[in-house]
């Protein structure tokens, strides 16, 4: 049984006894039961307790099913009114004393939590919230203490204990004092809490008006004067698909142009990764039209949403689609593309993805500035780079419908990894899924499961417990997992309040460096990964892996990068050359069935290079899909942005002395230094004759 395996087992049997906590109490209430009805009450406050601290998935099926954890804890206050009148006379002091110490104690709970909701009602009604500007001429207040804040419902509920301890000391001593004294220990509790709240609470109320906060946010946007923006917005508000923002961090950090990142929705900001780019999150319209960033002529957007349409609106600013990832899904050249004034692609490809589509841009729309992401994804050798030949399996995710499912983890994840467990050498196995996987499909999330079960099955098998045990590394990854925790938290819960994001911003990668450097040395040097977390990065596990398997996503682009064998599933059947013909991501790759059929001829390529006859063909798709590497894509995304910029000042003059232009940049390899950059768009590398890879007879 994995660990995964022993989680939800854990839960279930807590939960168990849980419920059958509550049927005891009852029983007892029946009977009546004083010794029965203390054990099973007991057994109730510590399964609780178990259930919260494991965070186990069992809790939110007991809330769907009715039975949270208010409910809990009212029936069981219903219960020992219950058992009270059960082994008492109605008019007795036990019943009337445990009766006024629940009501007060309620009282004092709604009192708690209704203050809160309305010092974060208040707070939310804020026009925006920043990162990177200095606000504080405006006099915001921070919130309460978060050990005030955080789980507060749990806690003020708890407060019943003594109380309830009280009551039941009384019945079965028949001693006035326990439930006295019990009572005022829970209602002074609750009481003391609530004073403790108050200045707190009321500081965190003191708050400027609208027009106050915007005035001083377009002073602030005043003395940095942002020429160039990412826009991001999304309706499901998720860690997941911040993905999409976090990527363009560092390309924004080296631009010549000074950047900001605007944001619609405050819980992103939470998901934003450090970086040292000014943020602002701006939730309503109204408001964003009254952000004024007078110097701002490019605008960048990493999705399609439509929120976009509230940025669009700004005519005196060039707006740029960049997408996140170019791949040969419907996504990639989507009509709505048209609204932008560029589309910003990584190569050739993408050009040809949206000249595929009959009137959906033009041309010159089009500008091809590579994948600076890419920058640190090794070449290939041309040989099995690791003692152990390594295969990473990185398929995408399920789609937001069944009628456009890409995924292969349902149809072939498992049969994958069972062909790849049983082949005749030994093979590391890296499995790093889309980080949506399962989020819209039960069977998609199903499979998801059974794949982790099985590479984790085979560690045990192979490893005992080595593979599960703490050792020095991994103690030090702990250590520094806890250190990025408390480096990301800002406001009242940062123990780093005095960093600027800079700082910040410096610590945490140097940080992540080191942590991706640990993460191997956790794990004995031949066990699978299950890579699910941010650490270690989708291109650090391109450069410990020889043979990727995956879908048809950016992920397959990406890797191209590297040179190194890949292989792609045709989950529908295609003959090989209409498949390839369609998805030129899958031009110099092997493919695979749904049976898996095609994974010898993909790992004999990692093995042998005479083997690999696609070799040249990758090379060739290499440019074609990512553009060339010199000048390397961090240069040319610089100077689309410069040139971009350069027009909008052009079409809509600044009102007032502008500063210097940012300067031409010069390239600093010899045979670039002496020529100068045509627009892109009007001169065009060629696009490579495609011929049909084959197989030698």
């Amino acid at each position: 049984m994995n660990k995964q395996q022993r989680q939800a087992f854990l839960g279930v049997l807590i939960s168990s006894a849980l419920v059958l906590s509550f049927v005891g109490m009852l029983a007892a209430v029946v009977m009546p039961s004083l010794k029965v009805f203390a054990v099973c009450a007991a057994v109730s406050y510590v399964a609780d307790l178990l259930l919260h601290s494991a965070r186990s998935t069992t809790l939110d099926r007991l809330r769907d099913s009715r039975f949270g954890l208010t409910i809990r804890f009212i029936i069981r206050q219903f219960l020992l009114l219950g058992l009270c009148g059960a082994m008492a006379d109605i008019d007795s002091f036990v019943i009337q004393m445990t009766a006024v110490g629940l009501l007060l104690l309620f009282a004092l709970q709604l009192a708690y939590g209704a203050l809160l909701k309305h010092v974060r009602k208040k707070r939310q009604e804020l026009p925006f919230t920043t990162r990177g500007l200095d606000m504080e001429s405006l006099g915001i207040r921070r919130m309460p203490h978060p050990f005030l804040m955080d789980k507060h419902v749990r806690k003020t509920l708890h407060l019943d204990v003594p109380l309830f301890a009280g009551a039941l000391g009384t019945m079965a001593t028949d001693n006035w004092r326990y439930v006295t004294y019990g009572g005022i220990l829970s209602v002074s509790a609750a009481y003391l809490a609530l004073l403790v709240l108050l200045p707190g609470a009321r500081n965190a109320l003191i708050l400027p008006s609208t027009d106050e906060a915007l005035d001083e946010l377009n002073e602030q946007l005043a003395h940095y004067r942002p020429q160039v923006a990412l826009y991001f917005t999304f309706a499901a508000i998720s860690k997941d698909f911040m993905y999409q923002v976090n990527m363009w961090l560092e390309s924004l950090e080296s631009m010549d142009l000074r950047p900001i990142i605007v944001l619609r929705e405050r819980a992103t900001l939470r998901y934003l990764d450090a970086t040292s780019v000014p943020v602002i999150c701006v939730p309503k319209a109204e408001y964003l039209a009254r952000v004024e960033m007078p110097e701002l002529r490019v605008c960048l957007y990493p999705g399609n949403a439509g929120k976009n349409v509230h940025m669009l609106q700004r005519h005196d600013v060039k707006h740029v689609f960049i997408g996140h990832g170019d791949s040969d899904k419907a996504a990639s050249s989507n009509r709505v593309s048209k609204v932008f004034d560029e589309i910003w692609v990584a190569g050739r490809a993408g050009r040809d993805r949206y000249e595929r589509i009959k009137h959906a841009v033009r041309p010159e729309q089009i500008v091809e500035v590579g994948r600076p992401q890419l920058m640190t994804v090794n070449r290939w050798t041309g040989s099995v780079e690791h003692d152990t030949p390594t295969v990473i399996y990185a398929p995408t995710w399920e789609g937001w419908t069944d009628d456009a499912c890409y995924t292969s983890v349902i149809p072939a994840g498992e049969k994958l990894i069972r062909e790849l467990l049983s082949y005749k050498r030994p093979l590391r196995i890296i499995y790093k899924p889309h980080p949506l996987t399962g989020s819209r499909s039960p069977v998609a999330a199903a499979a998801h499961r059974r794949v982790i079960a099985l590479l984790q099955e085979d560690n045990a098998r192979r490893f005992g417990r080595k593979v599960l045990d703490s050792k020095t590394a991994a103690r030090k990854l702990a250590r520094i997992d806890k250190k990025l925790e408390q480096l990301q938290e800002r406001g009242v819960r940062s123990k780093f309040p005095d960093l600027t994001e800079e700082e910040r911003t410096v610590r945490i990668r140097k940080l992540r460096e080191q942590a991706g450097a640990l993460y191997w040395e956790s794990l004995p040097q031949d066990a699978h990964h299950v890579v699910t977390e941010r650490i270690p990065s989708l291109y650090d596990c391109f450069n410990h892996s020889d043979l990727l398997i995956g879908d048809m996503s950016s992920v397959v682009s990406d890797f191209v990068a590297s040179r190194k064998p890949y292989a792609i599933f045709n989950l529908e059947g295609l003959p090989d050359d209409q498949f390839r013909n369609e998805q030129r991501t899958a031009y110099a790759s092997y493919l695979l069935d749904t049976d898996c059929n095609g994974l010898e001829t993909a790992l004999d390529a990692m093995f042998s290079l005479d083997q690999d006859v696609m070799a040249p063909y990758r090379e060739q798709l290499k440019e074609y899909l990512l553009g060339t590497d010199n000048p390397p894509s961090a240069y040319r995304f610089t100077k689309a942005a410069n040139d971009l910029y350069r027009r909008g000042l052009r079409d809509f003059p600044l009102e007032y002395p502008e500063r210097p232009e940012p300067p031409q940049q010069e390239y600093a390899r010899q045979d670039y230094a002496q020529q100068a950059y045509p627009q892109q768009a009007a001169v065009q590398p060629e696009q490579p004759q495609f011929r049909q890879p084959h197989q030698p007879a």
